[in-house]
């Protein structure tokens, strides 16, 4: 989701009428490739119409609430940060050239770029940073990123040019924290007026054009962008519902990029004229979660035997054909620790785990209502599958709810449900990964089902120094006190596909699966 991702095995094959829901799509992709073989062309500017296809759709327009994968990524183009994260996860300028921060950590100074205009034609200012970091901290907003940027205690604008933040105490991850799509910088006009998701008005390379809710979405090059406008002219993106029907629109030159989940379609792709894949391993992470707050799940000896019956490679090896690494809590890669220290057993140990339920006293087993995600990322149904067989034999019953994205994501924020198979988004800092979700007031809190002080205090050290030995024991202890405390079943962390047309130059895949290279693809 979270954050916050189907030949045979897919989530989509499994729930969806595979045969008719195919022959439609192909049926709408092979009149795609007549009407436009390998997008619309200018000469003298570059690629007029680039197409993008997904087989999830967006499910808002405000970046402060966004949570599934391909709000942010689109999201992310419409509208600019502070700061931004390259490739690899360096902090580089986005709408501040330059920033300083105190000796004491307490205050951040940040010098903004000008000339920047927002796509209604009004200028970019610090009352805009000012309002849409206020936004973001007040609760009534229920924003994403409120506890990522909790420190922040004030926010100062001596002039249209500067912005200074005031910490309550130092934060080791608040540039990350203001990288995110979820911290853009949102027009003060727009927060004040309440216009705010309903349509976006960004300072980013692409400007908000149309929605046609589970077909597409447009978006037009910004001649104004301060990087300079896009070669791209006009990004469609559009909800492909079934990943082969994407490879075959690629391979008929129907579409630009195709962003493939399913390791099944990936392996089919091959080698083609009119395509190449890239493979990127991803920071964001596949979980099963656990509702602690309630039923047998309230008891922790139950939640880490749930945890000790399964086989994370196995549902690796099932789901996503051996694609990726088994993980545990942390995935940034600065961060690496073990995946099992913590848990009283190794994992895949069914008779462990039988007799730590029965000494939990369930020793005949129970259900849990499982939500699973159709749409948004292709493994989802297999693996809920495979869990599902693994927990069977310890007495333990999944009983799978379907939903898309929508009415996934609305559960999922609820906490309706006793387990949901998930997929959510990494980071390169381990606070940002987890504090939202176990911190005092975390604003995902709710869905992440367990109160812990131990996991919050530690959350919390780790945040309030940038001394490198210090982070790395804190942290190595956190991952260590989430596997005791065994929330959720982390299983692993898996590769994202794209297909990229044979005259597409300059798509770079990003580990947290943002799709800002097309600010500069031709």
């Amino acid at each position: 989701m979270t954050p916050p991702t189907p030949s045979g095995r897919g989530a989509a094959r499994f729930w969806i009428n595979s045969v008719a829901l195919t022959a439609a799509a192909t049926t709408a992709v092979a009149g795609l490739a007549a009407c436009s073989p390998s997008g619309s062309k200018n000469s003298s500017s570059g690629t007029s119409t680039f197409v993008v296809a997904r087989t999830g759709d967006i499910d808002k327009l405000d970046p402060h609430l966004a949570t599934a994968f391909q709000t942010q990524q689109t999201l992310g183009l419409v509208y600019s940060t502070l700061v931004q994260t390259s490739s690899t996860g360096e902090i580089q300028p986005d709408l501040a050239t330059k920033w300083t921060t105190s000796s004491d950590g307490r205050t951040v100074d940040f010098t903004l770029r000008s000339g920047v205009t927002w796509q209604d034609g009004s200028p970019f200012t610090s009352g805009d940073v000012k309002a849409s970091i206020r936004r973001i901290l007040d609760q009534k907003t229920g924003a994403v990123a409120r506890s990522n940027l909790i420190a922040i205690k004030s926010v100062d604008t001596p002039d249209d040019a500067t912005v200074v933040l005031h910490l309550s105490q130092p934060s080791a991850s608040l540039l990350y924290s203001l990288a995110s799509v979820n911290s853009s910088i949102e027009s003060a006009k727009d927060i004040s007026a309440g216009t705010v998701g309903k349509k976006p008005n960004g300072t980013g390379a692409f400007a908000w054009n149309g929605w046609n809710p589970g077909q597409q979405v447009v978006l037009t090059g910004n001649p104004k962008y301060y990087g300079g406008a896009p070669k791209i002219k006009k990004l469609e993106f559009r909800v492909i519902p079934d990943e082969s029907s994407i490879l075959s629109g690629m391979k008929a030159g129907a579409f630009q990029l195709g962003l493939i989940s399913d390791p099944g379609v990936a392996h089919q792709a091959g080698k083609s004229d009119t395509y190449s894949l890239a493979k990127q391993p991803a920071l964001s992470y596949h979980v099963l979660m656990l509702n602690g707050r309630k039923g047998p799940l309230k008891n922790q000896q139950v939640r880490q035997a749930i945890s000790c019956a399964i086989d994370r490679n196995q549902v690796m090896q099932t789901a996503a054909y051996g694609d990726g690494a088994v993980t545990g809590p942390i995935t940034s890669p600065a961060f690496a620790y073990s995946a099992t220290d913590g848990l009283p057993c190794t994992p895949g140990d069914v008779a462990k785990a039988r007799s730590m339920l029965a000494a939990a006293g369930y020793a005949k087993g129970f259900t849990l209502t499982t939500i699973v995600e159709t749409g948004e990322y292709a493994t989802a149904g297999a693996e809920a599958q495979n869990i599902q067989s693994q927990l069977s034999k310890i007495g333990v019953t999944l009983q799978l709810k379907q939903l898309s994205t929508g009415p996934y994501v609305s559960a999922w924020l609820a906490a309706d449900y006793d387990a949901a198979v998930a997929l959510n988004g990494g980071s390169y800092d381990p606070f940002l990964m987890y504090g939202r979700y176990f911190t005092s007031g975390g604003s995902l809190a709710k869905p992440a089902g367990l109160d812990s002080s131990t996991l919050a205090d530690l959350l919390t050290q780790g945040n309030a120094t940038s001394d490198s030995g210090k982070r790395q024991e804190t942290f190595r202890n956190l991952q260590k006190e989430l596997l005791v405390e065994s929330p959720w079943v982390w299983t692993f962390r898996s590769d994202d596909y794209y297909l990229v047309g044979s005259g597409v130059h300059g798509f770079t895949p990003r580990p947290d699966e943002l799709l800002r290279s097309l600010t500069s693809v031709s």
